[in-house]
């Protein structure tokens, strides 16, 4: 087995498509922000592409988009393990990971056996997310209509990004000029619309690169965000559910995550036609805390 690190996104993306042919949900985030990158629409401090090969066959594949952590996708509990030691070699300062909770277990338990300085850090166990697919979709029946951002909307989109970040954080607002560099690039190819109501925009959604495999293509939506003083009317469920059906006409499987401690977001889902396939676990890697069983929360 194994591990190679690919020197650009383009070489991660052709070394890894019959990889993510296989599973293209679970594997969509790899691809889409592989593609974002090498369009040079969302920039990064460092990026580090890893895929796992087995012989001439890949069998896993995780990325890491600095100053963020890192992305497993889909993989045998063996391919795991051998990312978790090339890390800790070339990459011992991830701050959070994020997968699917047997890969991610199986991650840290090899990361911690690696005995590098950034394996001692203390782990806590935080934000679980549902994989949703969409099915049929159902368009409720709500007041107002949707149109597609344009680069006027930008700082209102850039506010409401950062305040949904904050929400899903349950920290701060940070603002980052590549972020709002990212929503320029989003906007600027009609990947963010909005819900209006006498005109004023009340909620939005926007979709991440579209990514084409083999057998078809997947888009991921979100964000998907209402401001608090406009919650409860269903302006959420309106413009997921037109922009879903938008995007399986023109051919998309679609694909989003939801915050698996918000039961609001995922009824609105569920009830516009999209079923859970799956659950990804994100665990943090605390600087200046030390390891210690009896503080790794699981």
């Amino acid at each position: 087995m194994e591990v190679v690190r690919c020197a650009s996104p383009t070489e991660f993306l052709d070394l890894t498509t019959s990889y993510r042919e296989r599973d293209p949900i679970r594997s969509n985030v790899l691809g889409s922000v592989a593609i974002s990158t090498a369009q040079r629409t969302h920039h990064y401090d460092d990026c580090i592409w890893w895929a796992v090969r087995e012989g001439a066959d890949v069998i896993g594949a995780a990325m890491r988009t600095a100053p963020y952590g890192m992305q497993i996708g889909p993989m045998p509990p063996e391919a795991a393990a051998a990312l978790a030691f090339e890390v800790s070699l070339h990459d011992d300062g991830f701050p959070w990971v994020f997968a699917s909770e047997s890969t991610i277990t199986t991650f840290m338990d090899a990361y911690r056996s690696s005995g590098s300085p950034g394996s001692t850090r203390q782990s806590v166990w935080g934000r679980r997310d549902i994989v949703y697919e969409a099915g049929a979709i159902a368009l409720p029946i709500v007041s107002g209509t949707y149109r597609v951002a344009t680069l006027a909307d930008l700082n209102l989109a850039f506010r409401w990004s950062t305040d949904f970040q904050a929400f899903i954080d349950g920290a701060p607002p940070r603002a980052d000029k590549r972020d709002r560099d990212s929503l320029r690039s989003r906007i600027s190819s009609g990947g963010l619309w909005f819900w209006c109501v006498e005109g004023a925009p009340v909620a939005m959604a926007g979709y991440a690169s579209p990514v084409k495999v083999p057998s078809g293509t997947v888009t991921r939506i979100g964000p998907v965000y209402t401001p608090e003083e406009h919650r409860g009317n269903g302006y959420a469920a309106a413009i997921t559910s037109v922009l879903t059906a938008t995007l399986v006409r023109r051919g998309s499987r679609v694909m989003l995550y939801a915050d698996a401690a918000n039961p609001t977001s995922n009824g609105v889902y569920q009830r516009i036609g999209f079923h859970a396939i799956d659950e990804v676990v994100r665990v943090d890697l605390l600087a200046g805390h030390a390891h210690s069983e009896s503080t790794t929360a699981r």
